[in-house]
């Protein structure tokens, strides 16, 4: 029996054989889970002095709408003033009765203040010693999606939202596009927000009170980062695109980094559904801690998986569906504008959520093919004298940087490189050596990833210092029929302040080298 089957029967009704586990090269079976997730906490209405810290866009968020509610909040974040993004938001938040505490070492000073609760921006880890410190001196601490949620149960009412959550190392904000498109076309009245866009907080107060309609479709892309600090969140559809290891840099260990994602599930009942891509051995070994009903996505769930009474999968060319009775035709892959294997899981996955809440499957057909993709994704930026440029500037991790080197049949000419999140390199050079004419490497990880590139037989390699030189040179390397591809592995914060600002500087540059190309043919 596959292991894929032996999963199937597990979460599928029949009697347990195992315990899946993400591994290089295939599923391990074991016994035993590795953690236990606790148990969900009860809400708790909010005390009258809650911290914030950070002061991002979320953390404005959680400020204005605990001043809005007349709660004491002391906010904190290690920018100095001048150096806050959203300083003009700050000024008035601060008219309007918030506290700051601000520069080098604010979160101790704010344990000093002993506040009963301290609710955290995304990119604060709850590991830092700081926030430990915090902790350890009796803060209760969540994040914003935990109170962006309680927020929704209290002021607009659980019982109005179908609440559709993705979360997944990649893909999930293709897919969560892909779901909110399927379901407005559909005429659903949906929102999109999370971790993609709009924190929940913000969303929370405008959301439409007079739905002729409901339920609204809440579509939330949600991180590990916002998982983590979740107690009581509750999704009524939950996917999964991928699970692989990432965010060394947040997380303490890979096992908290799957715990984060696991959360996901922690508070789903029986009636919930969780939606997973079975393509992915990360995914199908998280299965494990789904409470409620099982939607499996995936190639081979179409022929091997007889226990599935829910599913999406295909034949190669037509994306076939299952809710419990006879399949049925959903959507012709050829059609779907997106490149690569990891796209058509994303594309399985959306379809799985989106008909769960309702999308019609002629229109999902119809959305599925005119899809244009979201930006920084294997974005096509133009084509200058026969070459293609793409910017794949999300590709913040080597397994996604990889997926998008295979996207492709031509020859590449790789921009690659920034700050190393302590990800598994293997299958990035293994792309490298089949599909790589030549790298050029920028960032902090330059000389590491040049010298590994090396071993892996890349016969052209450049080292650059910016963009705008990284572009030229790909440029001069590649000839009529290539892409040059800008798909990092890296992080990007030791040159940009996100990877959509280094999206923005490639498109740029391309841009201007563009612009000189025509001004050379019409000279």
């Amino acid at each position: 029996m596959s292991p894929f089957m032996r999963a199937a029967q597990n979460f599928c009704g029949q009697s347990p054989t195992g315990i899946a586990s993400p591994q290089k090269g295939g599923v391990k079976w074991g016994k035993a889970a590795i953690f236990r997730l606790p148990s969900a906490m009860m809400p708790m209405p909010f005390p009258e002095t809650v911290a914030v810290l950070g002061l991002g866009v979320s953390g404005c968020a959680v400020a204005e709408a605990l001043l809005r509610r007349g709660i004491r909040v002391l906010s904190a974040d290690e920018a100095d003033l001048d150096k806050l993004r959203y300083r003009e938001r700050v000024l008035q938040l601060v008219k309007e009765g918030l506290e700051l505490v601000l520069g080098q070492g604010a979160f101790f000073r704010v344990r000093e203040m002993r506040p009963p609760l301290a609710i955290l921006s995304p990119g604060i880890s709850v590991h830092r010693d700081d926030i430990q410190a915090l902790h350890l001196a009796g803060t209760e601490l969540w994040g914003e999606l935990e109170f962006g949620y309680r927020l929704l149960c209290d002021e607009y009412g659980r019982e109005k939202v179908q609440l559709l959550a993705v979360t997944g190392t990649k893909g999930k904000t293709t897919t969560v596009h892909l779901i909110a498109a399927m379901l407005k076309a559909s005429g659903l009245p949906t929102v999109l927000g999370g971790n993609v866009g709009e924190p929940l907080t913000d969303l929370v107060a405008h959301l439409p009170r007079d739905l002729v309609n409901p339920p609204l479709r809440l579509v939330l892309e949600a991180s590990s980062f916002q998982l983590a600090t979740t107690k009581t969140f509750r999704p009524d559809v939950a996917g999964v695109t991928t699970l692989f290891v990432d965010h060394m840099d947040w997380h303490k260990s890979v096992k908290d980094y799957w715990e984060a994602k696991a959360r996901i599930f922690v508070n789903q009942r029986g009636s919930d559904w969780a939606v997973l891509n079975a393509d992915n051995a990360g995914v199908r070994w998280l299965a494990q801690f789904v409470k409620g009903r099982i939607l499996w996505c995936g190639r081979e769930v179409y022929r091997s998986c007889p226990y599935c009474t829910h599913w999406v999968s295909d034949d190669g060319d037509i994306l076939w569906a299952a809710l419990g009775g006879e399949r049925f035709p959903v959507a012709r892959l050829s059609l779907f504008p997106l490149r690569g294997e990891h796209n058509l899981q994303n594309l399985r996955v959306a379809v799985g959520v989106a008909l769960l809440a309702g999308a019609r499957p002629d229109t999902i057909a119809e959305v599925s093919a005119q899809f244009k993709g979201v930006p920084h994704r294997l974005e096509l930026v133009g084509e200058i004298d026969g070459v293609r440029f793409v910017n794949d500037s999300a590709a913040t991790m080597p397994d996604a940087a990889a997926a998008g080197i295979r996207s492709f049949e031509a020859p590449i000419v790789l921009i690659a490189g920034g700050l190393d999140k302590g990800g598994d390199w293997r299958e990035f050079l293994a792309a490298l050596k089949e599909r790589v004419k030549a790298l050029v490497v920028m960032g902090e990880f330059a000389d590491t990833l040049a010298a590994m590139a090396r071993q892996v037989g890349v016969p052209t390699i450049v080292k650059v210092g910016s963009m705008d030189e990284a572009v030229q040179q790909a440029a001069s390397l590649a000839a009529p029929g290539d892409v040059v591809l800008l798909s990092p592995g890296c992080a990007s914060f030791d040159m940009f302040a996100n990877y959509a600002q280094r999206g923005e500087a490639f498109k740029q540059a391309v841009g201007r080298l563009a612009e000189n190309a025509q001004n050379r043919t019409n000279a």
